[in-house]
């Protein structure tokens, strides 16, 4: 991570400080309120990505992301198995529909890979019964359907996170650009309280200030990033 990524995730932090502090005078303001929580989930993947803890950690933002790999998982093996019988009855564009990698499946952003999940499990769940002499079992068609589930139910909304999916190295640049786009609509929307709390706008805005801290002995040491 660089140091310019570094002090934006600082400025991102302190601001969620802010923000919090001030819970009350937005909380009931829907727009603003659903841009938070964006930046509130941009920040916590954040920091799963750089600490690689994913996988140990007990949060909701893990338990999601150990649920997709769950049920990408079984959409892999059990496409494989319709594979199989494709082309024992010489079935191409079966074979070729059920064509499918966890590569291509982890590279979803969440709102694509639910339905693209839901896809997968139909097909499968419409060739049980000739897929029972490959193994496929009752019980593991319940599984994957119940690792879809769980994964929509920790989905707590349509947002582009993928940084246990998909590394450190990829995921950085990607959730920072999630990060900005929702403070460039953050921005705008703090004006609605410019008149009547001008205070919260002020400390705001003074948070949202990204100091230099790779820069400290230059002349200057602060400039606004969005």
């Amino acid at each position: 991570m660089t140091q310019k990524e570094e002090n934006y995730l600082t400025m991102a932090n302190v601001t969620l400080q802010v923000l919090n502090a001030n819970k009350p005078i937005w909380a009931t303001q829907a727009a603003f309120s659903k841009v938070v929580a964006e930046i509130d989930e941009d920040v916590k993947s954040i920091g799963l990505a750089i600490n690689s803890a994913g996988v140990k950690s007990t949060g909701a933002t893990a338990t999601k992301y150990q649920t997709a790999d769950a049920a990408i998982g079984a959409a892999v093996k059990y496409s494989g198995l319709g594979q199989i019988h494709a082309l024992e009855i010489g079935d191409k564009i079966l074979f070729d529909a059920l064509k499918t990698s966890a590569t291509q499946l982890q590279r979803l952003p969440d709102q694509q890979l639910i339905p693209a999940l839901e896809h997968i499990y139909s097909r499968i769940d419409g060739l049980k019964d000739v897929l029972k002499p490959y193994g496929l079992a009752e019980k593991d068609l319940e599984l994957f359907h119940e690792h879809i589930a769980k994964f929509k139910e920790h989905k707590d909304n349509p947002r582009v996170v993928i940084a246990e999916r998909k590394g450190f190295n990829n995921a950085i640049p990607t959730l920072l650009m999630e990060l900005k786009t929702s403070f460039f609509k953050l921005d705008r929307l703090i004006k609605i309280w410019e008149n009547t709390n001008e205070k919260f706008v002020t400390d705001y805005e003074n948070a949202r200030i990204v100091i230099r801290l790779g820069a400290r002995h230059r002349k200057g040491g602060e400039e606004t990033e969005v």
